[in-house]
């Protein structure tokens, strides 16, 4: 028999991974709009102060290395883009695919050149997150290629969840 699922299922899991999935995406939006607010050059720093008080840790990172950062999460949210859209037409295969491709373990390997990793500017707990995201993604790869739709959606929470933890506790401006 085939793994077709039905009609009523297949909506609630929609329902609930939208509902994760635009946490994830409101916090990296917030993230990005922060940047895009400081490097404003008509904000009045004084008075953004006083409207937002950041709790977040701030993490100094060289320039370049920030910026490599900020290409990988932009990178990042396109592949949670991606994995939202196989998942919402069943593709658990193209969605593994995508997530092991674009946020898995095998992406560690992606900077050889020392002077371009930004994780080595991240404090312990950062870099311990980021990894956290890694790992997430290759394990939702393994359980998605499984065919469980349920399932992939219950390890797709740790890669997201992974997201609102870095974004929530860091900022690199």
């Amino acid at each position: 028999m085939n793994n077709i699922r039905s009609p009523s299922a297949i909506p609630f899991a929609a329902k609930k991974l939208c509902g994760l999935v635009t946490l994830a995406l409101l916090s990296v939006v917030l993230a990005v709009q922060c940047y895009a607010m400081e490097d404003d050059a008509d904000t009045d720093k004084e008075s953004l102060d006083t409207q937002v008080t950041d709790f977040r840790t701030f993490v100094e990172i060289p320039d370049k290395q920030r910026k490599i950062l900020q290409e990988d999460m932009l990178d990042h949210l396109a592949v949670l883009n991606e994995i939202n859209r196989s998942l919402a037409e069943n593709k658990l295969n193209n969605a593994a695919d995508v997530a092991e491709s674009g946020m898995g373990r095998s992406l560690l390997s992606k900077y050889q050149n020392e002077g371009m990793r930004p994780g080595r500017y991240m404090p312990k707990e950062m870099r311990e997150i980021g990894w956290e995201l890694h790992a997430a993604a290759t394990q939702f790869a393994k359980v998605a290629r499984q065919g469980n739709l349920q399932e992939a959606l219950h390890a797709y929470h740790r890669i997201t969840s992974a997201c609102v933890a870095c974004h929530y506790s860091f900022r690199t401006r």
